[in-house]
């Protein structure tokens, strides 16, 4: 049947309150359009989007808003609806078949092959005597989705060394750690980006200063991993150092780390401690060290 003539504002404002009033609830998009079996376009040209259309009505968006479905409720639609057809539907079959919106499944896996690359993946899983898994294989034939990696740990080991209190975990935890030795070890760090290399400084050597091209890395064989070229850096900077054939230099945090002790002067602050007293030291014996005539200046400024 054909579609009917688009409905005016007014009567689309009503249609709603009405069909609200008999759920109970505010219909979803998808319920609004085929109860009164109008295109999406209705709301398009008229309001811009639904929730425009619901704010028309004087409703709360955010009230009764749809939750973020899982993953797994939306597979499972998708599998319900190319077992109705028989193989894999056309975009338009699900639209009829399926309860949701097609719009999500393809925002959710950033298209409509990569959605059914998705269903094969899980099929593979959970049922892989699928009648038509083999049909979902030859369509999504080459298509490969991300895998979700594991998340690292939030916490590594007790370390408490100075204001880091437990062991890296990340890359960029690594960057912090580097920056509490930094000066130490005799590095002065320039720029500090997200391309290769992450920074570049100054390492001291004995006849001065010398420029320095430094990439960080949680592990050492990261460097590798990630397709770097080893010309292009001199210095890699990881917690743990795991690739003993490395063709760039490496210095391992966790055995600078060791070397230096728990935190200048001593132990780090345990909860309770005055931590304000721990922070001002380092900062008192700099202060010695600043030249008569400038803390002189200061006096008369102030």
């Amino acid at each position: 049947m054909p579609w009917p003539k688009l409905p005016d504002r007014d009567t689309m404002i009503a249609n709603l309150k009405r069909q609200a009033a008999r759920m109970g609830r505010r219909p979803t998009r998808l319920e609004f359009l085929r109860g009164h079996r109008l295109p999406a376009r209705a709301i398009d040209r008229t309001f811009g989007t639904y929730y425009k259309l619901v704010q028309a009505c004087g409703y709360d968006v955010g009230q009764g808003a749809p939750r973020r479905l899982p993953d797994e409720v939306l597979i499972k639609r998708l599998r319900d609806a190319v077992a109705d057809a028989k193989g894999i539907p056309q975009r338009e079959k699900f639209a009829k078949v399926g309860r949701y919106d097609l719009r999500t499944a393809i925002r959710r896996w950033g298209g409509w092959d990569k959605a059914l690359a998705a269903l094969r993946d899980w099929l593979e899983r959970h049922e892989p005597g699928f009648l038509h898994l083999q049909a979902l294989r030859q369509h999504c034939q080459g298509i490969r989705l991300p895998q979700p990696q594991p998340l690292a740990p939030r916490c590594g080991e007790l370390l408490r060394f100075r204001a880091l209190d437990h062991e890296p975990t990340s890359e960029s935890a690594v960057i912090f750690l580097f920056a509490l030795v930094a000066e130490e070890l005799g590095y002065v760090l320039e720029t500090l980006g997200a391309g290769f290399p992450d920074a570049v400084g100054r390492r001291r050597v004995a006849d001065g200063w010398r420029d320095v091209r430094i990439e960080f890395e949680y592990l050492s064989r990261n460097f590798r991993t990630h397709g770097h070229d080893p010309c292009g850096c001199d210095l890699i900077v990881c917690w743990q150092d795991n690739w003993p054939e490395c063709p760039v230099e490496v210095l391992e945090l966790k055995g600078v780390i060791a070397r230096l002790g728990k935190s200048p002067g001593g132990e780090a602050p345990t909860r309770g401690t005055d931590a304000a007293a721990h922070r001002d030291g380092p900062l008192i014996k700099a202060r010695r060290h600043i030249p008569e005539k400038v803390t002189a200046g200061r006096r008369q400024l102030a």
